[in-house]
């Protein structure tokens, strides 16, 4: 993940798919953690795009994102959520 925050400073989008570690849930969960610390770092939210929080997305810098329309994940608490 290094050198992203600059990507998402220029605006580009991050996905991160973290369903390949399913049996390695610690190793998910430090994951999930690294991707929410890059957004808290960027000033930038990170969304849950599916029910399990493992497809998770950093917005860019001046990407907009409608939460209103669009049902996103849950489970992961700090994790932006569907009306926040």
């Amino acid at each position: 993940m290094e050198g992203l925050e600059q990507n998402l400073s220029l605006g580009d989008m991050a996905i991160v798919d973290l369903t390949y570690l399913n049996h390695m849930p610690s190793q998910q969960s430090v994951c999930a953690r690294k991707v929410e610390d890059l957004g808290l770092s960027a000033g930038l939210p990170v969304f849950a795009l599916n029910e399990d929080d493992t497809l998770l997305m950093i917005a860019g810098a001046m990407m907009r994102v409608d939460t209103h329309k669009h049902r996103f994940g849950s489970g992961i608490p700090n994790l932006q959520r569907n009306g926040d």
